[in-house]
């Protein structure tokens, strides 16, 4: 057989990967770049020049320095490595011993006043992970836990690494389920490990049990709600724990099993997630939990509209009328996300499309992946996509 021999064709870089997940041209990109760099204050390059850097940089031609880089982690909401723009540096000899000794002597200098406040940074992202989501903190996020992990890697006094190691499994599963909400699953459930691994260390069942249930989440995410019920059973048997957490725990339960399609299973742990929720303020001692009567509400009716209850509408709509909206951005996203199911289940579309407008601008502001998804893929006959 005669013909032209065609060249192998080149894999496709992961900064192209990154645009293709997005469904964005390399023009698109440049006009999000654009957009980008302008809310950070970078100057960019004119929209067909910028589109030939973004053309170079997929292929390899070029390496975007450290302000595109930072543009490009922004717009993509992925670090540097899974962008594929990170090398390592070329080892010079006797540089090692130098830089160990530097290292260590830095984290000699941790004490319980240092890791209180890497604590306090870790309350202070998650704050701010509420209210404005995980993509214009990748950086922070990362910073952070890339600081806490080299001084726990170099201090050999166990209660200085016991405290780290506390601080390490918070912000580790903090760091998780931002990424699992940004689309990044493979590292939400590295950062995941992590955090048990650091749970472990310190001798805390609590952030043990924390971060097994936040990493349930990604294999909910991944379809499998089975294995999420056994991960969180798992956590639930490493008590007791704080009525605080067995209710946050009993809630997630309801979830997995409603995704699961158990009704009765879902019903009776919710209930029993009633039943532990303390009243009042919240447990100071766990700050990574945000649980209350309106946040119970939303996740019960989260779940009913997984199962298709139309008693989800008015839990829902509770729940939007008691929730804090101003501090729970991503959590009013979600709420408006379960609404638009809800109604799209019962047939009203006026409805549903109003909850999706909402829900949609609400994902795209906080960068939200796993919502922007969820939101496609709302059954609406009838009605177009740009309708939308």
């Amino acid at each position: 057989m005669t013909g032209t021999r065609r060249a192998p064709l080149l894999a496709q870089s992961a900064l192209a990967r990154a645009r293709d997940t997005r469904g964005w041209t390399q023009q698109a990109a440049a006009r999000e770049y654009t957009r980008v760099a302008s809310e950070l204050n970078i100057p960019a390059a004119e929209p067909d020049s910028l589109r030939i850097s973004i053309s170079r940089w997929e292929r390899g031609e070029h390496t975007p320095d450290e302000q595109n880089r930072k543009v490009l982690r922004r717009l993509y909401n992925l670090t540097d490595e899974e962008l594929g723009l990170t090398s390592r540096p070329r080892l010079i000899l006797g540089d090692e011993t130098a830089e160990l000794a530097a290292r260590l002597a830095s984290t000699a200098r941790v004490d319980v006043a240092l890791i209180g406040a890497f604590d306090q940074q870790t309350q202070s992202l998650r704050l701010q992970d509420r209210t404005f989501g995980a993509a214009s903190l990748l950086d922070q996020m990362s910073a952070h836990i890339h600081q806490v992990q080299g001084h726990l890697g170099h201090s050999m006094t166990s209660g200085v690494r016991a405290g780290l190691a506390r601080v390490l499994a918070d912000a580790g599963a903090l760091a998780g389920w931002q990424a699992l909400d940004a689309g990044a699953a493979m590292r939400a459930w590295e950062h995941f490990n992590l955090a048990k691994t650091a749970a472990r260390e310190a001798g805390e069942p609590i952030l043990l049990a924390h971060a097994i249930g936040e990493q349930a989440y990604a294999l909910l995410e991944v379809g499998d709600p089975h294995g999420a019920l056994d991960a969180i059973k798992c956590a639930a048997a490493l008590g007791p724990h704080p009525p605080l957490l067995t209710a946050w725990l009993a809630a997630a339960e309801g979830e997995f099993a409603a995704a699961s399609g158990s009704t009765t299973m879902a019903l009776r742990a919710f209930d029993r997630a009633q039943h532990f929720l303390p009243a009042g303020s919240a447990d100071e001692s766990l700050p990574f939990l945000a649980l209350n009567d309106a946040h119970l509400t939303r996740w019960r009716g989260s779940a009913l509209t997984r199962l298709g209850n139309p008693e989800a509408i008015e839990d829902l709509t509770h729940a939007l009328n008691a929730i804090d909206q101003g501090s729970f951005v991503r959590a009013l996203a979600g709420l408006h996300t379960d609404l638009a199911t809800a109604y799209a289940v019962t047939g009203d579309r006026d409805q549903a499309r109003t909850h999706i407008r909402l829900a949609r601008s609400l994902a795209a502001q906080i960068g939200s992946q796993r919502l922007l998804r969820r939101l496609d893929s709302i059954p609406l006959p009838g009605l177009a996509s740009q309708d939308l």
